[in-house]
């Protein structure tokens, strides 16, 4: 059984989350977002096709959940909380 990793975000908290750290699953939820104009942002560093990855904002009430099957793992991943914003996130 794989230990899970709970953490609180609140203004200016950064998360980063290496493919060698074994994450197999990942879920963040914004909380608040400062009014719509911040939020949490979420970029992978992966490629599909040769398109590179870009950032997803997630505002209040929004949620993110990656799980990758059997043995595989989540690849590089950066979880950044803005201005006035909070979050939760939840990995194993």
């Amino acid at each position: 059984m794989a230990d899970v990793f709970t953490r609180s975000m609140v203004a200016g908290d950064l998360i980063g989350i290496l493919a060698s750290q074994g994450c197999s699953y990942i879920s963040v939820l914004c909380k608040t977002d400062n009014s719509g104009s911040n939020g949490v942002t979420i970029t992978g560093e992966g490629n599909l096709a040769g398109v590179s990855s870009n950032a997803i904002v997630l505002k209040e009430n929004e949620s993110f959940t990656i799980q990758q099957p059997g043995s595989l793992d989540i690849g590089n991943l950066r979880i950044a909380c803005g201005t006035a914003s909070t979050a939760i996130v939840v990995s194993m």
